[in-house]
């Protein structure tokens, strides 16, 4: 008997969604939660090597594994009181994800949504715009920078300019970071928060609509954001996704094709990828997010991105 490895939170929709695939076609999910250490556990021993991992009343050798889907996200759950909560819960983390970062040699030989090399470099914002220029696309004109002055004659001809992290910032229960739009004096008077880390400062793109176009594999499903019915979402969608109309699009092939390819150069099987068309019908690479969100999409649109990554988990490829 194999096993699927998940390592991931089942409270999270889209784990539950693709475990409860899973157990359905008969096949033997088990996840990994690292951020409930008292529910589940990993041993390595040595001589022989045994790596075994303890959840949901399951005890599994890493031998018996076939395939594995890495869909950890930030624990939202609590916020430390004290400096010392706060040194502790960053303790736990780096143990954790030294631990757990071994699986890809260990478990090289199995399948993986993504592989971890893969999933690291395509997370790095500076490559991916790279790539995406290299293969053919349009970006926004902008920087990645630290240097306020460096930033300040980039953006001097810009009439509007979008303020990006290069990460996530995070705080519960509400505080998002998200994009923004700044004045170009804002950004001059912000020059020394500008200065402490280095973040993306764009030209703004006017929008006709956004696409959400996920891969899988090679299926790629493109979903149109009308973001610009709703004020709300007018500069990010993701503020009010839920109050927003999608539609399933019909993505130009030559768009497909490049975007096939860029997917290929990722090495990536799973990537959610976002795209400004603008009132002229021009494609902009915003960015790809190797483990995106899509349940909410596929339940609106009857879509079948989950039955295509437990297939994938399930036959390996």
């Amino acid at each position: 008997m194999f096993w699927i490895l998940i390592i991931g939170d089942l409270d999270d929709p889209h784990v539950a969604k693709i475990y409860s695939l899973l157990k359905k076609k008969g096949e033997h999910p088990i996840v990994l939660n690292p951020f409930k250490g008292s529910e589940n556990s990993i041993s390595y021993t040595y001589d022989p090597l045994s790596i075994r991992i303890n959840a949901q009343g399951n005890s599994v050798e890493i031998k018996k594994i076939k395939s594995v889907w890495w869909r950890l996200k930030p624990n939202l759950t609590s916020i430390p009181e004290t400096q010392e909560e706060f040194e502790r819960t960053k303790f736990l983390h780096r143990e954790w994800q030294l631990t757990l970062e071994p699986l890809k040699y260990f478990l090289n030989e199995c399948f993986w949504i993504n592989r971890r090399e893969a999933d690291a470099l395509c997370r790095n914002k500076p490559y991916q715009l790279h790539m995406a220029k290299e293969e053919g696309f349009k970006i926004p004109n902008g920087i990645i920078s630290n240097n306020s002055n460096d930033v300040q004659k980039r953006i001097s001809g810009f009439k509007q300019v979008v303020y990006k992290p290069l990460s996530y910032y995070i705080v519960p229960p509400d505080r998002i970071l998200y994009s923004s739009i700044m004045t170009k004096d804002e950004v001059k008077q912000k020059s020394q928060n500008i200065e402490q880390a280095p973040c993306i400062f764009q030209e703004y793109i006017d929008k006709d609509f956004e696409l959400r176009i996920t891969i899988v594999g090679k299926k790629v499903f493109p979903i149109k954001i009308q973001s610009q019915q709703n004020s709300a979402t007018k500069f990010d969608w993701r503020k009010d996704q839920i109050n927003v109309d999608y539609e399933i699009f019909d993505l130009p092939k030559r768009i497909e094709q490049k975007l096939l390819h860029l997917h290929q150069k990722f090495e990536m099987f799973f990537g959610a990828y976002d795209f400004i068309v603008d009132p002229k019908g021009e494609y902009y690479f915003l960015e790809v997010n190797p483990a995106g969100q899509w349940l909410w999409m596929e339940e609106v649109l009857n879509l079948n991105i989950s039955e295509c990554i437990a297939e994938a988990l399930v036959n390996k490829k």
